[in-house]
C-alpha cells in the first residue's frame, strides 16, 4: 500500500517525467523510482486503502464488474424493505437523492485522501517548495461511466473550485439495464449476484436459486424491443413496469416512471425502441450480452440473452414473434383500408407507414427462416464476437 500510494503522488510523476518523457512506463522506470520510507507508513497504509475500497466500491456498482452485486437504487431499495419502511416512501427520485449523497461523499473523501498522501510525501522527500498536494477535481477516478460531469469554475484554470453535477439520465439507463436483466433472469431483486450465467440455463434453474422470487423472468429469454401498442405482453415497456411494481410497489409505479422518464428525457416506450440497444453496446464496448435480431429499420426487434439462446432460438423468434406480429401489422393494414374514405392525412401516413412494416418484415422473415432452419450452436467459450457473427445479417451491427 506504501509503494501504491507513492507510485499515485505528485512526487513519483513528477520523477515519471523524467526518466520516461513518453507515456510509456517500463519495469526499469518503475525500478529507478526512489523509495524512501519513514515511521509513519501505516498512516499511509491506512489512507491507500481507503482510496482502494472507495475505487473497488464504484467499479464493483457497475455491472460489467465480475464482482457486480445488484444496482445501487435497488440496494438502497431493499435497504428500505428490511428496515420495514411504508411502501409509498419507495420512490426512486428519494433513492437517487441518497445515492448522490452517499457517493458525493466518497468522491471527495477520494479527493482528500489524494491529496492528505501528495502532502505526506511531499513532506517526506522535502519538496514543499517545489509541489503542491492539491488535485484537481477532474482527475478523481470514479464516477466515470458517465454519472457525473465536472463543471469547470469560471476564471479559474487549476480545478480548485470545479464542481460535480450529476446525470441522473445515467442513472435511470444504468437501473434500465439491470431491470432487463431480470427480465432475462440474469439478476434477480432478491439475490444478489449473476443468476442465470450459464449457456442453457432457463426457468428451472433460476427457480432453484430463486425460489420465492418477487419477479419472474421470461420464460424464453426473448424480449420484443416495439412499441408497447404492438400485440406482445411481454414487450419490453410493458414489462418494465411489471418489474418496478416488483422492485419498487405498485403504490409508487406512476410516480416512479414519470420520474424515469423525465431523467431521460423521453417515454420508456421510445428509449427502449430507439436507444437501449445503443446503450447496451456501448457499456458492453461492442461485446454485448443481449443480442438484438432486427429488420433492416427496426420494424420488428428482439432482445435475446445469448446465454439462454440455444439452436432453436431463431426459429422461436420467427414462429412466436415475427409471424404473429407480420400477422397483427396486416389486420391493422385491412382495418384501415376499409375506411379509406375517412382516413385523414395523419392516418393515411400511418396506413403508408405500415405497409412499408409489413414489407420490411415480410424481407426479415425469409432471412430469419434461413439462419432458424440451419439450428445454429455456439460455444460460449469462443466469445461474442464469434458467435455473434454467426448469425449474419438477422443481428443488428455491434460496430
Amino acid at each position: 500500500y506504501y509503494i501504491l500510494a507513492y507510485t499515485n503522488t505528485k512526487i513519483a510523476t513528477a520523477i515519471f517525467e523524467f526518466i520516461s518523457p513518453t507515456i510509456t512506463f517500463e519495469i526499469e522506470h518503475i525500478k529507478a523510482l526512489p523509495i524512501i520510507k519513514k515511521d509513519n507508513k501505516s498512516i499511509i497504509d491506512d489512507y491507500t486503502y481507503q482510496c482502494v475500497n472507495i475505487s473497488k466500491l464504484d467499479w464493483d456498482a457497475h455491472e460489467i464488474s465480475l464482482d457486480f452485486k445488484s444496482n445501487p437504487l435497488i440496494a438502497i431499495c431493499n435497504k428500505f424493505r428490511k428496515e420495514g419502511c411504508d411502501a409509498t416512501s419507495y420512490r426512486i427520485e428519494n433513492f437517487v437523492e441518497e445515492l448522490e449523497e452517499q457517493w458525493e461523499a466518497k468522491f471527495y473523501q477520494l479527493k482528500d485522501n489524494e491529496e492528505e498522501l501528495n502532502r505526506l510525501f511531499i513532506e517526506i522527500y522535502g519538496l514543499q517548495d517545489e509541489l503542491e498536494p492539491f488535485v484537481p477535481t477532474r482527475e478523481i477516478t470514479i464516477l466515470q461511466q458517465g454519472e457525473i460531469s465536472i463543471v469547470p469554475a469560471p476564471d479559474d484554470d487549476s480545478g480548485y473550485c470545479d464542481t460535480i453535477r450529476w446525470n441522473r439520465d445515467v442513472l435511470m439507463k444504468q437501473l434500465i439495464s439491470y431491470a432487463i436483466g431480470c427480465m432475462m433472469g440474469r439478476y434477480s431483486i432478491d439475490k444478489p449476484g449473476l443468476i442465470l450465467a450459464n449457456q442453457g440455463d432457463g426457468l428451472e434453474q433460476y427457480n432453484e436459486q430463486v425460489p420465492d422470487s418477487r419477479f419472474e423472468p421470461d420464460d424464453d429469454g426473448i424480449i420484443p424491443l416495439m412499441s408497447a401498442q404492438s400485440d406482445f405482453a411481454d414487450n419490453a415497456t410493458i414489462r418494465f413496469k411489471q418489474w418496478l411494481v416488483a422492485a419498487f410497489g405498485e403504490e409508487t409505479l406512476v410516480e416512479n416512471l414519470n420520474f424515469i422518464e423525465k431523467c431521460l428525457g423521453k417515454s420508456i416506450d421510445d428509449y427502449f425502441v430507439k436507444d437501449f440497444w445503443k446503450d447496451h453496446k456501448k457499456m458492453y464496448q461492442n461485446r454485448p450480452i443481449y443480442w438484438l435480431f432486427s429488420s433492416k429499420k427496426g420494424a420488428f426487434q428482439c432482445l435475446t440473452y445469448m446465454h439462454r439462446m440455444d439452436a432453436y432460438t431463431a426459429e422461436r423468434i420467427r414462429t412466436k414473434y415475427l409471424l404473429p406480429h407480420i400477422e397483427w401489422l396486416i389486420q391493422k393494414q385491412n382495418e384501415m383500408e376499409s375506411n379509406a374514405a375517412n382516413l385523414n392525412s395523419q392516418e393515411r401516413k400511418l396506413l403508408d407507414n405500415i405497409i412499408k412494416q409489413i414489407q420490411e418484415c415480410r424481407e426479415y422473415h425469409d432471412r430469419l427462416h434461413v439462419v432458424a432452419d440451419e439450428q445454429i450452436g455456439f460455444d460460449l467459450d469462443d466469445g461474442v464476437v464469434v458467435n455473434y457473427a454467426k448469425f449474419g445479417e438477422v443481428l443488428a451491427k455491434i460496430k
